[in-house]
């Protein structure tokens, strides 16, 4: 058996970490969703409820599809798939974008986010490939993966 060394770099870590936070994320999406589903009365009058001018209904289905999104995009990621890496990216962008414009009702936390967002988006897009050429030959066999 021959050992080959990893050309992977220190990047990989911050790309599994967007990956993990994005698996997170849309638990939370998710838990919230079906929260207001079952008891919207739970999730009336907060920020949340306050900041679209959209019914609980639609709110609770948006954060539906945007956690089973951030979850099978997240477990994609760490595993190394090309499609999860475009989506992160978009998602990236998007939460950057969106913790832009609530920064001035949540100063500390979009301080944190917006750059957070901009590394993990360098990570995927600069160093994604990485982690398919971690996991070594098996990776090149899965469909969607991509090996330099």
């Amino acid at each position: 058996m021959r050992v080959e060394q990893s050309r992977a770099t220190g990047w990989t870590a911050w790309v599994l970490f967007g990956g993990l936070l994005l698996v997170l994320l849309g638990t939370v999406h998710l838990c919230i969703g079906l929260l207001a589903l079952a008891r919207p009365e739970a999730l009336a009058g907060s920020r949340s409820d306050a900041l679209l001018p959209v019914s609980m209904t639609a709110l609770a289905w948006l954060h539906l599809i945007l956690g089973v999104t951030a979850v099978v995009t997240g477990v994609g990621l760490v595993r190394g798939l090309v499609w999860a890496r475009v989506i992160a990216a978009v998602l990236a962008v998007l939460a950057a974008l969106v913790n832009f414009v609530f920064a001035a009702a949540h100063p500390v936390w979009s301080i944190i986010a917006v750059p957070l967002a901009g590394i993990i988006l360098f990570a995927v897009t600069a160093h994604g490939a990485e982690i398919a050429d971690a996991y070594g030959t098996e990776a090149a066999e899965v469909p969607g993966t991509y090996r330099p």
